[in-house]
């Protein structure tokens, strides 16, 4: 397929963009605590501008000093924070691109804690993902938050950014508005469509009075809440020609709130393009340009949704985390050299969820462009890496880029590891990318890999390397259980994902970590009858939120059983009984043709013990280090290899 209509340049408003790429605001938790960017915010957003992009947006930027759902995130509420935003708009414009300001206000989407003030809301009305009640805003304060809007808007403008886009989705305070599902007023702010529609058609009046005619204004919206009783498409169609008719030059057609969190940031669960039809249907309403994202992992996707006159413009976010780079490489005829989303949300929600400034497991250099050294070093070294799992791999890409010679050992007949498994499940497909662009890196980086091949004491003192890095991963736990040693019935998470055993109807998972979850969901759509069985009261606690969230719908729809505050006691595998203590009694799970052990992992690093002396330097990585998730073990993998 050509690329044609993505690199076609495109006009909103006043503002001509080179291409139909855009970058939409995404919270970085990078900048200061004054709601400022600093060198690390300004070298991101840099970066993307140099990959190509038509258009990015800053992160969301709160109207008022409480606005943000977390302390955080920007904000341009105030006029002290002009200068910081000036620089940024700057250092974007000096390198060739246009950047937007996102404006928002959390509402009762925000952390309880965040700032003095109780959250604020149309109602004090519960958002089923937090842990608290907001305080109904009185209609004077709903007229100070427009005015804030406005005085936010003018700031933008002064700041030089390119455009503004009011953030109206996602289960913020406008979006709350719009919302019956979140709005139970009975007063001119409530009610019917014209009254939910109140406070966003004022805050546009004011932002455009602030701003003026002919300076460019996004409206973010929501195509659909997927929640009961949110928005639905017919009606967003109403709200979008009445935005048309306000004044808006775009509208930006997402989807979603907090407590549907899976379909605004979809994991791999959510099939790819699944909300395409939504933007389209505006699209055939309405005569501005529309902007559609969501699951938009692949330039041919994007080429498509142009071609088809579904959308103008295409949102590719996770994407240009994954690759700040895409345009260019897919404009130079490089689409094999993209690096591609996988949608684990585990380097960006992930990490921003708890606090921490935002990455992507396939691209460990993303929100890190200030932090590492990726110079090439006068005197290369000889690297041995054992282990050809994705904490190596990383290692590998890491010492790779700083021109060191790498030796890569793997015991097994093939590069992945326990990867190879984890891309098995449902939802979990598009990880096989990840260990395609590990391979682009092999060659790029010309390392030697020696497969069946395990690293031993004699290689290292045979052939000195100058250090070796040690990722030979992790082993199932067998717990001293009466009958899991009978490896004829009980069998790994691994053995059964990666085909290595037959399986019979009925199967019982011990674990209810993401691993059991993810057998269990595979499990039963082979179409085995699955009990899963967890001690702790809760399943799936080590997962990110859209995750787990879509693994509860699997479990619910393909009917696995769940047992939690249950103990596994014995496996009597001759006669297919598993026994347990669900809640301390006694229970037993009969005609049970296999048990799967997804009980936790340990470290294997024998290696370690016996090159303690060989004479170089030699370190631990990944699972081999200590047992984590992927992310944790790709980027432990990257900082070791680099910092060789």
């Amino acid at each position: 397929m050509k690329l044609t209509k993505i690199f076609e340049p495109g006009k909103i408003g006043n503002l001509e963009l080179k291409n139909r790429l855009i970058v939409s605001a995404m919270s970085s938790h990078m900048g200061n605590p004054d709601g400022t960017p600093n060198e690390a915010v300004n070298s991101y957003l840099v970066r993307k501008v140099e990959g190509g992009w038509g258009l990015i947006f800053t992160e969301d930027l709160g109207v008022t000093q409480d606005a943000g759902s977390d302390p955080v995130v920007g904000s341009l509420w105030n006029d002290a924070q002009i200068p910081a935003w000036t620089e940024t708009v700057r250092r974007v414009h000096e390198a060739g691109g246009l950047i937007g300001a996102q404006l928002y206000h959390a509402g009762r989407q925000r952390s309880l804690k965040a700032y003095p003030t109780h959250p604020v809301a149309p109602s004090a009305l519960k958002e089923p993902a937090v842990p608290y009640v907001p305080r109904a805003l009185e209609v004077e304060e709903i007229h100070d938050l427009v005015k804030a809007f406005g005085e936010s808007a003018a700031r933008a403008k002064q700041c030089g950014f390119d455009c503004i886009e009011i953030h109206g989705a996602h289960g913020y305070l406008l979006n709350q508005f719009m919302s019956s599902f979140s709005n139970k007023r009975t007063d001119e702010y409530g009610g019917c469509l014209i009254n939910r529609m109140r406070f966003p058609l004022e805050v546009l009046a004011a932002c455009r009075e602030a701003v003026g005619p002919n300076y460019p204004i996004f409206f973010r919206f929501n195509t659909c809440d997927y929640v009961e009783g949110g928005i639905e498409l017919p009606e967003a169609v109403v709200m979008a020609k009445m935005l048309e008719e306000a004044g808006v030059d775009a509208l930006h057609c997402t989807q979603g709130m907090f407590a549907s969190k899976q379909t605004i940031i979809g994991p791999g669960f959510i099939p790819v393009m699944n909300f395409a039809n939504n933007a389209a249907t505006i699209k055939a309403s309405v005569n501005v340009p529309v902007i559609a994202v969501g699951r938009y992992n692949d330039i041919y996707m994007s080429e498509a949704m142009l071609r088809d006159g579904k959308a103008d413009y295409i949102v590719m976010a996770r994407a240009s985390l994954a690759d700040p780079d895409l345009p260019n490489k897919a404009k130079a005829g490089k689409e094999d050299e993209i690096i591609h989303c996988i949608g684990c949300n585990q380097g960006c929600t992930g990490e921003t969820a708890v606090g921490n400034r935002v990455n992507c497991i396939a691209n460990p250099h993303t929100c890190r462009e200030t932090e590492y050294d990726l110079s090439i070093v006068e005197n290369p070294k000889k690297v041995f890496i054992a282990g050809a799992g994705v904490a190596g791999l990383a290692a590998m890409q890491g010492a790779g880029e700083r021109g060191h010679k790498i030796t890569l050992f793997e015991a097994s007949n093939e590069i992945g590891g326990q990867w190879l498994a984890a891309m098995t499940p449902p939802g979990k497909t598009e990880y096989a990318s990840l260990i395609m662009n590990y391979r682009r890196m092999l060659k790029k980086f010309n390392v030697e890999v020696r497969l069946n091949t395990p690293l031993t004491k004699e290689i290292v003192e045979a052939e000195k390397p100058d250090a070796v890095i040690v990722a030979t991963g992790s082993k199932p736990m067998f717990l001293p259980i009466p009958g899991l040693d009978n490896r004829d019935y009980v069998k790994t998470a691994v053995e059964v994902l990666r085909g290595q055993t037959m399986y019979g109807k009925n199967v019982v998972v011990a674990g209810g970590g993401m691993t059991g979850a993810e057998t269990a969901v595979f499990l039963a759509v082979q179409g085995c009858n699955v009990k899963m069985i967890e001690m702790a009261p809760e399943i799936i606690t080590d997962a990110v939120a859209q995750v787990k969230s879509c693994l509860f719908e699997h479990i619910k729809k393909y009917n696995v059983e769940v047992h939690t505050h249950t103990k596994l006691t014995k496996v009597d595998g001759e006669n297919g009984v598993i026994y347990a203590e669900e809640y301390g009694e006694p229970v037993e799970f009969k005609h049970i043709d296999m048990l799967v052990n997804a009980m936790g992992i340990r470290s294997y690093n024998p290696l370690m013990e016996e090159l303690k002396d060989c004479g170089c330097k030699v370190v631990a990585a990944g699972d081999a280090s200590s047992a984590k998730n992927g992310y944790k073990n790709i980027r432990e993998g990257f900082n070791t290899g680099n910092a060789i």
